[in-house]
């Protein structure tokens, strides 16, 4: 967190017409917790002078000067994009920004949300690996019982694991964990669903049509059998292999705690202490923080405005409203009373992370057996929504759509999936005229 983070607004920016308009930055920790009090209180005291009111979050790997980057990014584009086609805001239009930041920061296994990766061979970069990978050690060893840490600090500096030092990591490593709350599980995974999922990101996707079973004897009578011969493979797992899913999976917890216990409290206050629109933007799992914190209260007090949703991390089925074999709604059906808007989210086929590595990080044990989707469609009960688009929901999927087309936003449907293969290239590859033009389009949908 920034050593200097006032008790008032971070920044103070401008509009295209000149009009003063304040940014806030709000930090959490790891459980939700608010790290600027007083701004908050400053920020709640003053939210009634506003129209609107624009909630951000950062994604994953995202530390304080990539997150503020990125929000002034957005900022900056629709400035630009209101002053190339000459748009408009509607009468008594007035901003207030707000920017949260949570503690992202985590190896970065897989394509960067933050831009390109530093060329290989480069000794700065192995420095930065290097160092990332003591944190990440640290932060996971702080939370863990006194009496594992020398254990886990052993089996973590081993280059390789034998089948009992596997399983003995992979438990302490699951134990940290939560259930899953999006809707597609009810139970918290353990030591064999992350030691498969280890397996299955170390290697090429499996056929799920020709594997095998595990061993005899490694169940219980009647309990979901992983489709690969774990056993034969621990004996050369990295335990680097085994923190990869850890990470994705608790930094997918860590999100939704600092949507529920943080930002949650935040947005409830907003709606009551001032008459503005809301609108919610996040990225990644930054989606995550924003939408539990709309979706956690049992009530609000009147609905959000809008939200738009750019590659989020999180389950296909989040919008569902009996999620497939499950028979439960998906952890944000509660979002589909509860804005004004539809909400729009990205997805793309470009997204590497979201469409290749995602379900193979969070699946369990039980998910190998599935057989994959037909054509173009999710390869897994745990596909991502920012990878595949929303399933098993009733929304609409359009093409994002460039300056000026307008999108139907009138329609029934309460979730609008925008196809962006053809704009969005990458994970973090979210600045673009047509995203801040879907933003413009949720800002200005009330007016006449």
């Amino acid at each position: 967190m920034s050593a200097t983070l006032p008790v008032g607004p971070y920044r103070v920016l401008k509009t295209l017409e000149g009009a003063s308009f304040p940014y806030y930055i709000v930090p959490y920790d790891a459980d939700g917790n608010c790290e600027g009090p007083k701004t908050r209180e400053h920020l709640l005291a003053n939210a009634a002078q506003y129209s609107d009111v624009f909630l951000f979050s950062h994604g994953w790997n995202n530390d304080w000067s990539a997150a503020t980057q990125r929000y002034e990014s957005f900022i900056d584009g629709m400035r630009k994009l209101r002053q190339t086609n000459r748009l408009t805001m509607p009468t008594g239009f007035k901003p207030l920004l707000v920017g949260i930041f949570w503690p992202s920061q985590a190896l970065e296994w897989f394509e960067s949300e933050t831009g390109p990766q530093i060329a290989a061979g480069n000794p700065a970069a192995e420095d930065a690996r290097t160092g990332a990978l003591r944190a990440t050690i640290a932060d996971i060893a702080a939370q863990l019982p006194q009496a594992q840490r020398a254990r886990f600090y052993e089996l973590a500096q081993s280059q390789r694991l034998k089948d009992a030092e596997a399983r003995e990591f992979a438990a302490m490593l699951a134990a940290l964990v939560s259930a899953d709350d999006e809707g597609a599980r009810a139970d918290a995974p353990d030591a064999q669903d992350l030691l498969v999922a280890a397996s299955s990101m170390s290697d090429e996707e499996e056929d799920y049509d020709a594997v095998g079973t595990v061993g005899a004897g490694t169940a219980a009578a009647g309990a979901p059998q992983a489709a690969i011969g774990v056993g034969d493979v621990l004996g050369v797992l990295d335990p680097r292999n085994i923190l990869k899913p850890f990470t994705v999976w608790k930094m997918k917890d860590r999100a939704g705690k600092v949507g529920a216990f943080g930002v949650s409290k935040l947005l409830t206050e907003l709606l009551q202490r001032s008459e503005a629109r809301v609108h919610l933007l996040g990225h990644s799992y930054g989606c995550k923080v924003v939408m539990t914190a709309a979706c956690y209260p049992d009530a609000l007090s009147r609905n959000v405005e809008s939200a738009l949703l750019l590659q989020p991390a999180v389950s296909q089925y989040v919008f569902s409203r009996n999620v497939p074999k499950r028979n439960v709604p998906g952890g944000f059906a509660r979002a589909l009373t509860r804005f004004n808007q539809p909400i729009l989210s990205t997805f793309s086929s470009r997204d590497v992370p979201l469409t290749t590595v995602f379900h193979r990080a969070v699946r369990r044990k039980d998910d190998l057996g599935e057989l994959q989707f037909a054509g173009d469609q999710s390869p897994s009960p745990y596909g991502a929504l920012g990878g595949f688009g929303p399933q098993a929901t009733e929304a609409r999927i359009v093409d994002i759509q460039a300056p000026v087309k307008r999108y139907d936003l009138a329609g029934a449907e309460r979730v609008i999936g925008l196809r962006s293969s053809a704009v969005i290239k990458g994970h973090g590859d979210i600045n673009h005229p047509e995203t801040w033009w879907a933003l413009y389009c949720l800002v200005t949908a009330h007016a006449p």
